[in-house]
């Protein structure tokens, strides 16, 4: 028998290769997961709309945050908006957004509402090391049972290119919705 078949009967290809990447994964993953603030625009930096309510309750919840749970915003806007018809459309503009949750400095910013349906304004400006990265979405949201229905269902139309509309049954909730990164500035 040859060294090299008494070696690899110590130690086999396959769990050598996963302790070669387990060692680099231990040694880069400070490097990866270094303190501060995650980078503009980057996937922890991605801000999102969450939106619960439950079956047979008459508000709705939404919550503006990160996808890291360590993204600061500089400014977080979450307005509300009533008083439109609903037709399974996103309503005709102008709405009068009137009710405003507003955050400086923040990781998220929560809203309640109990009209039904609502339109919902979200923006999320992150800023790291001069560079920025605009997150928003505009949205028609409906708690309800459609017509020949008796399931509670959510439906969300977006009125914000990239994001899609969708309907789910409220006991699908809570569900986010990314919102849309339409860029930001800085840098040198």
């Amino acid at each position: 028998m040859s060294r090299f078949e008494r070696v690899g009967r110590l130690f086999p290809l396959p769990f050598v290769g996963v302790a070669i990447l387990l060692g680099v994964l231990i040694i880069l993953t400070p490097v990866l997961t270094a303190g501060g603030q995650p980078a503009a625009g980057s996937f922890l930096s991605q801000a999102e709309l969450i939106v619960d309510a439950l079956p047979g309750n008459n508000s709705t919840h939404f919550y503006v945050r990160g996808l890291g749970t360590t993204a600061r915003y500089a400014e977080i806007q979450l307005g509300f908006a009533w008083g439109f018809n609903w037709t399974g459309a996103f309503p005709s503009l102008p709405l009068n957004w009137t009710d405003w949750q507003n955050g400086s400095n923040v990781l998220s910013v929560s809203g309640l509402t109990r009209g039904d349906p609502v339109a919902v304004n979200v923006s999320a400006l992150y800023t790291a090391n001069g560079v920025s990265a605009l997150y928003v979405g505009i949205f028609a949201v409906d708690v309800g049972v459609p017509s020949g229905s008796t399931t509670d269902t959510l439906t969300v139309i977006s009125a914000t290119s990239g994001i899609g509309s969708f309907s789910t049954p409220v006991s699908n909730l809570p569900i986010p919705i990314t919102l849309s990164n339409v860029g930001g500035g800085g840098g040198s």
